[in-house]
This record gives structure tokens, C-alpha cells and sequence, in this order.
């Protein structure tokens, strides 16, 4: 809706308070309508009342470019503009410009529309507040919504990667004190045995020293064992003894010899 210079509107009895200011009866008749032109304008004596400008007279304008004062307003001819309110029929009631409601069968002529009125649309700042309130009543939803959205679309939980990440270092750190104390019990095992027969330890010894080759490790015979002897090559066979320790030496008599 707008207010601008046009022609004033046809009412019957009093113009709106506070938002029309009168300009005075119509027609020639007792019963004759009220002119009414919207606030800020004003009424000049002039062809079937105009709502101009203060001090201005806008008639040769208006005329030129029929139109309302109030864009809202629907607009008719009678011989001369005027405008009733939207919805309403005009009516020539002996040359009087009559307005009245559609269910009603007017004293007079039927006069033609020449143009609808706007419909009236909210002031901006009413729309705003309009737009904005359904805006903010449907923001909380929306937010719940996307809230909740990670936790159906969201890949395995932090928590989860974490475990197995721990889980995983706890598993790899028992394997290597595992290993360690395989080791450990392999390296006892193997300084036990060396104990016990330091000559097999001292036959590896040498045995690294000489390349791997096989050195006789001294011993003690038993009566059993073969001795060989020097000379033809063959093997003679005597039990070895070793004597008491108790016993003196006897030396053998110069004739005698020991026996073969």
C-alpha cells in the first residue's frame, strides 16, 4: 500500500481518525458522502476533491494519470474520479457519487470499476518479523538434528581407535619380554652345560682356534683300552693301571724282562 497525490475516497458518514482527514460532504443530495483524503495531504477546493501536497494543487496531474490517493483503493468515474473502499460498489444516486456494500442494491446507477485497488501487504517490518519468527522456532529442530547426525554417520568412535592403538602396544611389548626371556633362559641353559664339562667347553675353544679341527683332549685310561705301540704295527692289548698311590717303586732285576 501507498500513499500518494490521487483522488480522495467516498464514505459515508465520517472519515478514519487518525489516519484520514475529511474534506467535506459530496454531491447534492442531504444524505451526501464524505470526502476523505489520508493523512499528510490536503484537500483543495477543487474538481471532485483531490488529496495534493500541502500548498500544491495536483489536479492537472492527477487527472492525466487517474489514480487513488490510496493505492489500496478501487477507483470509478462519474463525470469525475473517485474511489471507494476495495470490495465496494459505486453507485450515481441523482448525480451524487454513492459507495456501498456488494450485497446491497444501490439507490442508483451501477458504475463501472476502472481500477482495482492493491491488496494490502504487510509493512516490512512486520514481514520481517514474520519470516523470522517461524525461522527461529524451527532452528532448535534443525539443530538437534545435525547433532545428532554424527553419531549415525560418523566412522568407529575415538574411544575404539584408542583401545586397539593401546591394545595393540600392550600386545607387541609382551612379545618382546617374551622373547627376551627366551633368550635369556637359552644363554643360562647354555653356561650350565659349560660348567658341567668345562673340556667340552675347552674343545670348542680350541676347535675355533684350529679351524674346526678335532684335538685329542687329555684323559685318563681305563684297564680296557687298546694301546698301541710303536714299531711292526700292531696292536697289542694290556690293561693299563695306574698304581696305588701307596705303593713304593720296586726296581725290576738287570736280567729280567718285562713281559710282552
Amino acid at each position: 500500500m501507498s500513499i500518494e497525490q490521487g483522488f480522495a475516497i467516498r464514505r459515508n458518514g465520517t472519515c478514519i481518525a487518525n489516519v484520514e482527514i475529511p474534506c467535506g460532504t459530496t454531491g447534492f443530495l442531504s444524505n451526501g458522502m464524505v470526502g476523505c483524503c489520508p493523512n499528510g495531504l490536503a484537500c483543495p477546493h477543487a474538481y471532485n476533491i483531490d488529496c495534493c501536497p500541502q500548498g500544491k494543487n495536483c489536479t492537472m496531474a492527477i487527472v492525466a494519470t487517474p489514480r487513488c490517493s490510496n493505492s489500496s483503493w478501487d477507483l470509478f468515474d462519474n463525470g469525475g474520479y473517485f474511489c471507494c473502499e476495495r470490495g465496494l460498489k459505486a453507485y450515481n444516486d441523482q448525480g451524487t457519487n454513492i459507495c456501498a456494500d456488494p450485497g446491497k442494491t444501490g439507490p442508483g446507477i451501477l458504475l463501472e470499476l476502472i481500477k482495482a485497488g492493491e491488496t494490502a501487504v504487510p509493512s516490512s517490518s512486520s514481514a520481517s518479523s514474520t519470516s523470522t519468527t517461524p525461522a527461529t522456532a524451527t532452528s532448535a529442530p534443525s539443530t538437534a538434528i545435525s547433532s545428532q547426525q554424527p553419531s549415525q554417520d560418523s566412522g568407529p568412535p575415538i574411544g575404539a581407535i584408542v583401545g586397539g592403538v593401546v591394545g595393540g602396544v600392550a600386545a607387541l611389548a609382551i612379545l618382546a619380554l617374551l622373547a627376551f626371556l627366551l633368550m635369556r633362559a637359552r644363554r643360562r641353559h647354555q653356561n650350565d652345560n659349560t660348567s658341567a664339562n668345562p673340556y667340552a667347553a675347552l674343545h670348542q675353544n680350541q676347535g675355533e682356534e684350529l679351524g674346526g679341527r678335532e684335538v685329542p683332549m687329555p684323559h685318563q685310561l681305563d684297564d680296557t683300552q687298546m694301546t698301541y705301540e710303536a714299531g711292526e704295527g700292531k696292536t697289542r692289548y694290556a690293561y693299563v693301571k695306574e698304581m696305588p698311590a701307596e705303593t713304593a717303586p720296586v726296581e725290576l732285576p738287570a736280567g729280567e724282562q718285562p713281559p710282552r
